[in-house]
């Protein structure tokens, strides 16, 4: 979402005659593009935005995004260099906001988070291969421990014919893959009138000429259907990789979490997609470390990984966030059996990743060349392709760099946990 709004801001500032520079005191202009679903995330921000030193009235300082929604006047009490403090909806008053801090030399505050422009192609994208469409702002689900709702507001779903035409413009112009963005993309038309919803769009995108690819995040559980995998395995261009977030295998911390799922829920859509769609990759997020979580609490998370045998999981440790439910929850997991269970479980999934990964080796996997990358083969270091497989894997293959933006059929001779090594299979290109 982030590098999506980015994307956006950039647009905007090139239409003004900016151009990027390379160091931040070269600069006129300073944006922090902020998250604030972690603790950590926030930290760099206070720290590297505190670095910045104006030279008289320069340059502008602007705390955009998640951050800026969640601390408004605290960051100019915290921050006094910044200029202006916008929120995620307010991003297309940023050129304005520029122009206000150069003549008025005052802080400006753009929080109004009720409504979001829906029109938000400005056609500039940081590749000319693979774009993000958001296709849905926000979301409904208030999970206990997450910030979103209260920093992106409600679902909102954009016009079915804006994204089409987004995707078109895009397919027309050469790109070959986009991934779709919302929150919870499951939820994708249930704002709309008419019988529309995430499946429906998937449908009419796969009509696309030109786009090889879609693939989209982040899907929650509660309202992932067999209907969805359905369309994963029909659909052509849809690949075979869900991003599907457990957060828990307790039931106790998911109800905690408001998730509005138990595991077995969990386990059952799990063995739906797989008989579904069988060569399906199916990646996660863990957080280790939430109120109350005891290690037996814990132990049925790690179990839960070793019976599902995720192909990627992105493990968190709990940092309580500001206006959420579970900031109300005493934090008495110490940080050091956050980090212990952390490391565990990021462990237990190198070993999962590297043993399912193994069993592609021979197989010939299409990726979408996307750019340089090396490996080592043995002491020396040789340079490859860069892509990745339908099912989301980091591929390196030896080949010319002519190769890029080209789909190409490459057999895969080894790996690591986390990455394929093949070589292009000659007889299925």
């Amino acid at each position: 979402m982030n590098v999506r709004d980015s994307e956006i801001i950039l647009g905007m500032l090139k239409e003004k005659g900016y151009a990027p520079v390379s160091k931040p005191d070269q600069a006129e202009l300073v944006l922090f593009n902020t998250c604030s679903v972690r603790q950590h995330a926030e930290e760099r921000v206070w720290g590297q935005a505190g670095m910045i030193k104006k030279r008289g009235a320069r340059p502008v300082i602007g705390i955009v995004g998640c951050m800026a929604q969640n601390y408004q006047e605290q960051i100019f009490r915290r921050l006094p260099q910044v200029d202006f403090v916008c929120g995620p909806a307010n991003i297309y008053d940023i050129p304005l906001l520029i122009e206000k801090a150069l003549k008025e030399h005052s802080q400006l505050l753009a929080v109004n988070m009720e409504k979001r422009p829906l029109l938000c192609d400005n056609g500039y994208r940081i590749s000319n291969l693979k774009a993000f469409v958001s296709i849905m702002y926000g979301c409904n689900n208030f999970c206990s421990y997450c910030i979103v709702p209260y920093v992106r507001g409600r679902e909102v779903s954009r016009p079915l014919r804006h994204i089409l035409a987004e995707v078109q413009d895009l397919a027309a112009r050469g790109f070959k893959e986009i991934t779709l963005l919302g929150q919870n993309v499951n939820s994708y038309g249930k704002d709309l009138p008419g019988p529309l919803n995430f499946v429906r769009l998937l449908e009419n995108l796969d009509r696309i000429k030109g786009i090889e690819r879609i693939r989209f995040v982040t899907s929650h559980p509660k309202d992932a259907t067999p209907e969805l995998f359905k369309a994963m395995r029909n659909l052509a261009s849809v690949c075979e990789h869900l991003h599907l977030p457990l957060q828990a295998g307790s039931d106790k911390i998911l109800h905690m979490m408001n998730r509005n799922y138990t595991l077995k829920d969990y386990l059952k859509l799990v063995d739906v997609l797989r008989r579904q769609v069988p060569d399906s990759a199916i990646s996660t997020d863990i957080i280790v470390g939430f109120p109350g979580e005891t290690e037996k609490d814990f132990k049925k998370t790690e179990q839960a990984m070793k019976d599902i045998q995720f192909d990627e999981a992105f493990v968190f440790k709990y940092s309580p966030r500001f206006k959420t439910k579970a900031a109300e929850f005493k934090d008495d997991v110490s940080n050091k059996k956050k980090l212990q269970r952390n490391h565990r479980l990021l462990e237990l999934q190198g070993a999962i990743s590297l043993k399912k990964n193994k069993h592609i080796i021979g197989s010939t996997e299409e990726v979408l060349a996307e750019g340089k990358g090396s490996y080592f083969q043995g002491a020396k270091k040789k340079q490859a392709v860069l892509g990745r497989s339908r099912s989301n894997k980091v591929t390196l293959f030896p080949g010319k760099m002519d190769l890029i933006s080209k789909l190409v059929r490459v057999r895969i001779k080894r790996t690591t946990a986390h990455t394929l090594i093949g070589e292009v299979d000659d007889k299925k290109n």
